[in-house]
């Protein structure tokens, strides 16, 4: 039901498209083409296999339509059955979509109760980035604003000064959060993932795979606090600014099937996601979605588009591909 009621939503409810670098194209030929970790389990015997579906290293699989991207993936999440593959283990830029293993610590985090969605921040410093154009929110030094908000900002909007302050107060610094990333990502079976931030603004040493980005996801989509985020169209982004004057700014969802610009097929219905955008790692998204009249619940993912149009055909051609 939740997945009917998400997709009336996206179909009556049209956003306003955050449009910083929507329309650019990307050169996506500097990616990462590098050997798979022996200790990646693509066969393993134990209860990984029962648990997730399993692509054998170097397979391809009905991926014709899908060589210019760096990758594509639709699994069938409910037979484990591969459908699509397309270099699932080549090793990608994962942009944004980073922010999946961010939220996923900041709701663990919640849920074990070292953290409270209604606790304020306080900001000891502005966050400030190197690059130019970065997707920030407006706080600043001496701003209040609460964890809920901050983490709403991090997945409707893909704020990445909200990362990083919810990386300080969970872990003392974004360097020690970073940590913890890598670590649950080895946890989860994404052995071939490494984090340098908490947001994906881009470093030759930050990488993922498509196949890593299913298992984080897969754990991601586990928690009704990130399903309940990403039904969302918009969000009400409120905070106290420095002269204790309360702040709000509409956050609208960076998935553009959401916000209206791209018309999501019939016959399915969308569950979460995250989207992400670089120079180097190209347009990105990841999202599950049910085959309404089947139940199936499947997981797709394209990584290394060149462009917003591309990405999206790409990913209803998988969607519709669901059959």
């Amino acid at each position: 039901m939740k997945y009917q009621i998400k997709l009336l939503i996206s179909i009556l409810t049209i956003g306003i498209l955050f449009t910083g670098c929507a329309r650019r194209s990307y050169d996506t030929s500097d990616q990462l083409v590098l050997g798979i970790s022996e200790n990646l389990p693509l066969y393993s015997t134990d209860s990984f296999g029962e648990n997730h579906t399993v692509i054998p290293d170097g397979e391809s699989l009905a991926d014709d339509n899908y060589k210019d991207t760096k990758a594509a993936v639709l699994l069938n999440d409910t037979t484990q059955e591969a459908l699509v593959v397309h270099n699932a283990h080549d090793k990608i830029y994962p942009a944004s979509m980073t922010k999946l293993m961010t939220g996923l610590l900041v709701i663990e985090a919640i849920e074990d109760g070292s953290l409270s969605l209604d606790e304020t921040i306080t900001l000891s410093h502005t966050v400030t980035f190197q690059e130019n154009n970065v997707g920030a929110s407006d706080l600043t030094k001496g701003c209040k604003v609460t964890v809920k908000n901050l983490l709403y900002g991090l997945l409707i909007r893909s704020y990445n000064d909200c990362g990083v302050l919810l990386a300080e107060r969970i872990a003392g610094s974004e360097d020690a959060f970073v940590e913890k990333m890598n670590e649950r990502a080895y946890e989860l079976g994404a052995t071939n993932t490494h984090f340098v931030n908490c947001h994906g603004l881009h470093s030759d040493d930050h990488y993922t795979t498509a196949y890593d980005l299913y298992l984080i996801f897969s754990e991601f989509i586990k928690h009704d606090l990130a399903y309940l985020i990403d039904s969302l169209t918009s969000y009400d982004f409120t905070y106290t600014d420095a002269n204790g004057e309360t702040r709000s700014v509409t956050l609208e969802a960076t998935n553009g099937y959401i916000s209206g610009e791209f018309q999501f097929p019939e016959g399915y219905s969308l569950g979460s996601w995250k989207s992400g955008t670089t120079t180097a790692a190209g347009n990105c998204l990841i999202l599950e979605f049910v085959k309404d009249d089947t139940g199936d619940k499947y997981i797709a993912v394209i990584a290394g588009a060149e462009d917003r149009s591309t990405l999206y055909n790409d990913m209803t051609m998988l969607i519709n591909t669901a059959k």
